[in-house]
């Protein structure tokens, strides 16, 4: 059985790459939570934190997921299309930690 199929977890991680204000921030926050209820899942919690182009976003299901489904849900709900990529290509590797990284801060050579 691969990784995809039998790795749950609950939590979605979105990164946005723009700055907007709250009110538009409450906003993507409610329609996140209306389309992931249409889809059939149940948010329990949401942590949203700034990052240096955005926001990264934390999304608590009462529902467990595979990988492949937090890949997919992650990009219906906008997160950021590049990371997305990266994720449905790490689907299926045996490694968990390799698998939906999201950085408060980038690391650069230099640090």
């Amino acid at each position: 059985m691969s990784m995809s199929t039998n790795t749950l977890t609950n939590i979605l991680k979105i990164d946005i790459d723009v700055k907007v204000s709250r009110t538009e921030l409450e906003l993507w926050v409610c329609t996140r939570k209306l389309l992931l209820k249409h889809l059939g899942y149940t948010v329990k919690k949401v942590k949203v934190t700034n990052s240096k182009k955005g926001y990264h976003i934390w999304i608590h299901l009462n529902e467990s997921c595979t990988r492949y489904e937090i890949a997919l849900l992650q990009f219906l709900l906008g997160d950021d299309h590049r990371r997305c990529y990266y994720n449905f290509l790490r689907c299926d590797l045996r490694h968990a930690n390799t698998f939906n990284i999201l950085f408060n801060f980038k690391i650069t050579p230099n640090e």
